[in-house]
């Protein structure tokens, strides 16, 4: 039992869960059959677990120099041989099941997870970090649609939109942890940016993302569009203030996974009007 509480932890099951859901909310968006909607669903499940598992086996010397015992296998429940295992045999599963509903969104989901893997082995320290949550989250709109009856690219706002949420999770994700993160070496795009840019930079995204959903969705879906842009707006700007207090906590990361869900949730009413 141990085990497996430890390995539910390293997958990150917040964020893994939350990017599932918006798959599965493309799935139906994008009309694509139920059967293939569940194999690409859990396609992606299995990618993100893979790439929490590899983040916190990669981690694991640094979290247990630094007594991080809310990580499972820094405070050893759970070995560092099972941690790679399963990720490497989710990740495995994870291509083979794209490629069963069809190449291109095998291809596409190649790209999300080697971009996941790409941020865990060093990305993560370098300016490029927020290219690496951009790029992955940008084709994931792109692989769900390839496993549609009509497969072909999506407009460029869902891409956008997509990639836009990708970014902000990325900066959420960091808020707690900046100073941390700057201690041990891990000067990645928010780090570098700093704890007083970062806050107005997620607020800033999710307007963008706000604008180009209700502008590309049109006015046919602006009555779903707009309450789901306002929303998310407001919900990032309260994460970007708590940020700024002298214990935070977790409340603004997940305020911000919060506006992204209903940002998700916004997309996919866009689409499927």
């Amino acid at each position: 039992m141990k085990t497996l509480w430890g390995l539910i932890q390293a997958i990150h099951p917040g964020p893994t869960l939350a990017v599932t859901a918006l798959a599965g909310l493309l799935t139906v968006a994008f009309s694509v059959p139920a059967s293939a909607a569940l194999v690409v669903t859990l396609a992606v499940f299995l990618n993100q677990a893979s790439v929490g598992l590899s983040n916190d086996a990669i981690d694991s010397p640094r979290d247990i120099d630094a007594n991080r015992h809310e990580k499972p296998i820094a405070r050893g429940a759970l070995s560092l041989p099972i941690a790679w295992s399963v990720a490497g045999f989710s990740a495995f599963a994870s291509m083979s099941l794209s490629f069963l509903v069809h190449p291109m969104v095998a291809l596409w989901q190649g790209v999300f997870l080697a971009v996941g893997w790409a941020y865990n082995l060093g990305l993560k320290s370098t300016v490029w970090s927020g290219a690496c949550y951009a790029l992955g989250f940008g084709a994931l709109p792109v692989l769900v649609r390839s496993a549609s009856d009509s497969p072909q690219f999506p407009p460029w706002w869902v891409v956008f939109v997509a990639a836009s949420l990708g970014l902000s999770a990325h900066f959420a994700n960091v808020l707690p942890d900046l100073l941390v993160d700057r201690l041990h070496g891990v000067r990645g795009l928010p780090q570098r940016l700093g704890a007083r840019v970062v806050p107005g930079a997620l607020v800033g995204l999710t307007m963008a993302s706000g604008v180009a959903l209700v502008v590309g969705a049109g006015t046919t879906t602006a009555v779903f569009t707009t309450p789901a842009a306002l929303l998310s707006l407001g919900l990032a700007s309260w994460a970007a203030m708590r940020s700024t207090v002298p214990t935070p906590g977790a409340l603004p990361f997940q305020l911000a996974m919060a506006a992204a869900l209903v940002m998700a949730v916004g997309l996919a009413l866009g689409l499927g009007q």
